[in-house]
């Protein structure tokens, strides 16, 4: 009896569970000040602009002395003549489609600049705008830079639609008009109880676990008040073996792509995010407005055009319960709970069978502070994958605030594989293997960039870290990004439109505007057509020289090492051929244990030794599991027991007669295709439980065998007992029954005696 009980308490101890770790919250940042747009003018001869139209926009900011000027030109990138929309209602079902009038939306692109005492007009940055209305009192959209200091150009309406009550407030006028507001106007304000930001993607069991590629945990909650700025995160130790020191790659560009490529992207609309706005027209109008200006860094930094190829608008009407098809699209309430969110709709993004980069689900529901959340490195994910209860998939979840384009460009990162950048607290953590440093030399990286985690007032571009961290990634193939396609017959939404610096069906080269063309020799800018006899377009095609194709067996792409094939041009081709490695398994170096896996040559042992380069606790240096896709490796201090690390292996490594991908082993020898051991990775937790039960049964029914035959012996040989006296009550007797700690990432086996005991 004494015995059951101390079982029962044992049993309650060992049942806790880790517990969850929550991120860190700061204070939002307000908008001090807005300025009103004061005569504005479209430098045409009447003032008009079309869809196509090349013009300057000319205006000043209330108060402000130097006047603003954005030279624009069309950007096809995003939305052209021959795009389709889809409209669900409230079942889930598409109730009909149509085409979206390329005249209807101008979209542009270009260059601000500011007028100095003199007259003369400096240089300032980058702009991106969407036209609502032309003619003598204009309307726009967007967003442009002024040495460094971010403008966010906005309608009044809009703005007072996503204001919070401590931004910046004016009366409002009975014309519509514009408003902008500056990075350098954003203020910090004391925090107040239930406003903070939250971390909420930490708790995203897929973006902790082994499970995930990079298997850092990003937080990619952005602040639901920022209007532009990130909310505080916490990365909490954890990674893989494709996830290192990020100082190794700081500002290499190495893995990127070298000519023009297109991540196709879907967007879809909640019912909540339709009726905040006046009209589905309006709705697409923001949503190409945002993409039209996030797209921008992509295209500077890494060479990539965010391309629109499917956008779908549920209907205004939230209905009244969930449908079956899309349980995401629902009203709004107190307990939404934006990770749900997440899970359903990548549910719904695995079911359709695109080839998309990854979708982005546009909602108004916040789940306390938290406007934005993503699956970390799932780009060019289609299927579902993952463990357990969640559902994962290229997708993530953006929330409109003013400044959602900044959210969007922001999740998008996450989904590229892109981790924070260090901030203060994490540097003085000792984290900055967990996070993106500043410099080879420096950890804090100021909160001066998009993937900073703490508010932010300059946030348009991605720190020399985080080019090195996407491309890092991209290269080595941790982060897949085969599903990006060659700016050649690209079928996006936007329709073939001549300038938009994608080849697209009916053309035969575009470098872009006549401006980005330049002295370009082989293509026309004006038909998208080739000059002359060129044949090809060196601007764009890896395998053309002097506007002919390059000789065959010229490389267009060295080998990165024994597993990593070079490709060479065909000479009937200006195509550079797709990246081919020598199969997963295959032995490669000097060693016969290593083996190929996804185009690098390694070994489980070297994956081990690793873990050690990269600046986690404990000395490593072999593996101890040839079967399982998660690492177990020995200490050199101990080689008696097996540590499992919370990393997986590298995809393409041999298990268990499979090959390993993202934890589990596919393909493996079990007959449903997945291997035992696969299986066990991905029910650890359930394994653990059952395998302790199931042991604590065992040793139950060993104790009361072994009570029973000393009880029938002392009944044999011992004098007859003295009558029992009454208990007073029962005590333990012997030690107390052992505390069980929460787990904790690390587990340790013994090599003899393979069942696991988990320590904290």
């Amino acid at each position: 009896m004494r015995f059951l009980r101390s079982f029962n308490c044992a049993a309650v101890a060992s049942a806790v569970l880790y517990s969850g770790v929550d991120a860190r919250s700061e204070a939002r940042d307000r908008i001090s000040h807005v300025y009103a747009v004061e005569n504005p003018i479209i430098n045409t001869h009447n003032q008009q602009v079309k869809h196509d139209s090349s013009f300057d926009l000319l205006f000043s900011l209330q108060n402000e002395v130097p006047r603003v000027k954005l030279t624009l030109e069309p950007n096809h990138n995003i939305l052209g003549s021959k795009a389709y929309v889809e409209y669900l209602d409230g079942e889930g079902k598409v109730r009909h489609a149509e085409p979206i009038d390329r005249l209807a939306h101008k979209v542009f692109k270009g260059k601000a600049w500011i007028e100095s005492v003199t007259g003369a007009w400096i240089e300032g940055g980058w702009a991106r705008v969407y036209m609502k209305r032309d003619g003598a009192s204009p309307l726009v959209e967007g967003a442009f830079s002024i040495f460094g200091n971010h403008h966010h150009i906005q309608l009044q309406s809009s703005y007072m639609q996503t204001k919070r009550d401590t931004d910046f407030h004016f009366d409002e006028g009975l014309e519509e008009r514009m408003v902008v507001y500056r990075d350098s106007d954003m203020a910090s304000e004391q925090k107040r109880d239930g406003e903070e930001g939250r971390c909420q993607s930490d708790n995203l069991a897929f973006n902790v676990g082994p499970e995930n590629p990079l298997s850092a945990r990003a937080g990619m909650s952005w602040n639901s008040a920022s209007l532009g700025s990130l909310a505080n995160r916490q990365l909490i130790p954890g990674g893989n073996s494709g996830f290192g020191d990020l100082r190794n790659s700081i500002g290499s560009t190495d893995g990127c792509p070298t000519s023009g490529r297109v991540a196709l992207v879907g967007i879809a609309t909640d019912c909540s995010y339709t009726a905040s706005f006046a009209s589905a027209e309006a709705v697409r109008e923001n949503i190409i407005s945002m993409v039209n200006t996030a797209s921008d860094v992509y295209e500077r930094t890494f060479n990539i055009t965010i391309g629109l190829q499917n956008l779908t608008i549920s209907d205004a009407q939230c209905p009244s319960s969930a449908a079956e098809s899309t349980p995401w699209n629902v009203a709004c309430t107190e307990a939404d709970d934006i990770e749900d969110k997440l899970e359903q709709f990548s549910e719904w993004r695995g079911t359709r069978g695109d080839d998309n980069a990854y979708w982005t689900l546009m909602s108004t529901c916040r789940s306390g502070g938290t406007v934005g959340i993503a699956w970390l490195g799932q780009l060019c994910v289609s299927n579902l994958r993952g463990s357990g209860q969640q559902s994962v998939t290229g997708a993530n979840v953006v929330v409109r605030t003013p400044g959602e384009w900044q959210v969007f460009a922001h999740e998008s990162g996450h989904t590229f594989g892109a981790v924070h950048d260090c901030d203060a607290s994490l540097c003085a953590a000792g984290a900055s293997n967990q996070c993106c440093p500043f410099s080879q030399s420096g950890c804090d990286a100021s909160g001066q960039f998009l993937m900073n985690p703490t508010s932010s007032r300059s946030m348009s571009e991605f720190s020399q870290c985080t080019i090195g961290n996407i491309c890092s990634m991209m290269g080595s193939n941790t982060v897949r990004s085969r599903c990006l396609v060659d700016n050649v017959d690209v079928p996006t939404i936007n329709g073939a439109q001549c300038g938009n610096g994608i080849v697209e069906t009916g053309e035969q080269c575009d470098c872009g505007s006549a401006e980005e063309c330049g002295d370009n020799s082989c293509c026309d800018p004006s038909t998208c057509q080739f000059r002359g006899n060129a044949v090809c377009d060196d601007s764009n095609e890896a395998c053309c020289s002097g506007c002919q194709f390059a000789a065959a067996s010229t490389v267009c792409r060295a080998s990165r090492g024994p597993c990593d094939l070079q490709e060479v041009c065909s000479g009937s081709s200006g195509s550079c051929p797709a990246d081919a490695y020598e199969p997963n398994g295959q032995t490669c170096g000097d060693n016969s244990n290593q083996f190929c896996a996804q185009g690098q040559c390694t070994s489980r042992d070297l994956q081990c030794q690793q873990v050690v380069i990269q600046g986690t606790s404990g000395n490593y240096t072999n593996s101890c599991d040839d079967d399982s896709c998660r690492l177990r490796c020995s200490q050199r201090t101990n080689s008696q027991f097996c540590s499992q690390l919370n990393r997986n292996l590298l995809d393409g490594t041999p298990c268990n007669g499979g090959i390993c991908d993202s934890g589990r082993c596919s393909s493996g020898s079990s007959s449903n295709g997945d291997s035992v051991s696969s299986w066990v990775d991905r029910n650890r937790d359930l394994v653990i439980g059952l395998s302790a039960g199931l042991g604590s049964l065992v040793l139950i029914i060993l104790a009361c065998w072994i009570c029973a035959c000393c009880r029938k012996r002392r009944r044999n040989k011992a004098p007859p007992v003295p009558p029992q006296r009454p208990m007073m009550g029962e005590q333990w007797s012997g030690p107390p029954p052992p505390a069980y700690p929460s787990p904790a990432y690390t587990t340790f086996m013994n090599r003899n005696n393979p069942p696991l005991v988990r320590y904290a």
